[in-house]
């Protein structure tokens, strides 16, 4: 009669090795899955929203102030507004909105980036030119400590991967995406909320696309240093609350582009090294309600884009 013979202990160890590698395998292989239907959604939700932007364009000659102007008439679902990587509830993309004025000639000038894709380590970047990718993120820091994007930061210096320096003296700022871009250029832009006094000492470095918004103006840079000053003057007597931005350059050249009236300029040292532009905020009254402060956010942020449009349209 044949001897029964048992698994030695080394087969048993080949086994559970070979046995842990396909489990791996097939875990990475149903996560990269998830990974890809959720950025594939985010895709399409932000190709949505564009052809809503354009069509809203189109028939108000004018870029929409909040991406709450676009429901129900240009989108009539919610769930285009949520991100499928968006682990909490409502609008995914309000905060990360830039309201660019229609007439921007640029159209590789993004307005919406969504970072949180393939462990935030990929971002969903939707341009003027109403095309949507997918980008590289690039890492913050400030004060040496890594930083989450839209996450507000106090006096400090914050850091980005091309080696510009934004020192805030006073109040705070945010960066708000950093990306490799459909240029292969990092694309950086950091932003200055309502209701703030903030001074921003910015020190540029390389051939890349860097951007500066507050609520008056958007500033794009070239190799520059150049200091952004915001003061917020409240509500006096029965006038519109104003957000007041002076951009002074001291080196390289800043493009200024005015938020409210679309007006744009030029400042170099040797031409004009200093300009103050004036946006009407909003009365509290008429914010619309994705503009409204969310008190359970824990970040606090605010949606940046809250200038006062040239007018409004009733539908």
């Amino acid at each position: 009669m044949a001897n029964k013979r048992g698994f030695s202990f080394v087969e048993v160890l080949i086994f559970c090795f070979i046995s842990v590698i396909l489990l791996t395998l097939i875990v990475g292989m149903i996560s990269n899955s998830k990974d890809f239907s959720r950025t594939l959604g985010c895709i399409n939700n932000m190709k949505t929203i564009s052809q809503a932007i354009e069509q809203f364009q189109g028939d108000n000659n004018e870029t929409p102030a909040s991406l709450a102007d676009l429901y129900p008439r240009y989108i009539t679902s919610n769930n285009v507004f949520h991100c499928p990587s968006d682990s909490h509830d409502g609008n995914s993309y309000e905060s990360i909105y830039i309201g660019r004025s229609n007439i921007e000639e640029d159209a590789n000038k993004m307005f919406l980036a969504c970072h949180r894709h393939h462990k935030n380590s990929k971002a969903v970047v939707a341009y003027l030119s109403y095309a949507v990718d997918i980008g590289k993120s690039q890492k913050v820091t400030w004060s040496g400590m890594p930083v989450e994007y839209g996450q507000l930061c106090n006096p400090g210096v914050m850091g980005f991967a091309d080696g510009t320096q934004v020192e805030i003296k006073t109040g705070n700022a945010s960066p708000l995406s950093s990306f490799i871009s459909n240029e292969e250029k990092i694309y950086s832009i950091i932003y200055v909320p309502d209701k703030t006094n903030t001074t921003l000492e910015i020190n540029h470095h390389g051939d890349t696309i860097f951007e500066i918004i507050t609520p008056a103006v958007i500033a794009g840079v070239e190799g520059t240093k150049f200091t952004v000053a915001t003061l917020w003057f409240p509500e006096v007597e029965d006038e519109n609350p104003t957000n007041s931005t002076t951009v002074s350059v001291t080196e390289g050249a800043v493009n200024l582009q005015e938020r409210t009236f679309a007006g744009k300029k030029k400042l170099a040292p040797q031409v004009l090294n200093t300009m103050t532009v004036n946006a009407i905020g909003w009365k509290e009254s008429e914010l619309p309600p994705s503009l409204l402060e969310q008190s359970s956010n824990p970040r606090g942020r605010m949606n940046f884009v809250s200038r006062k449009p040239k007018r409004r349209h009733n539908r």
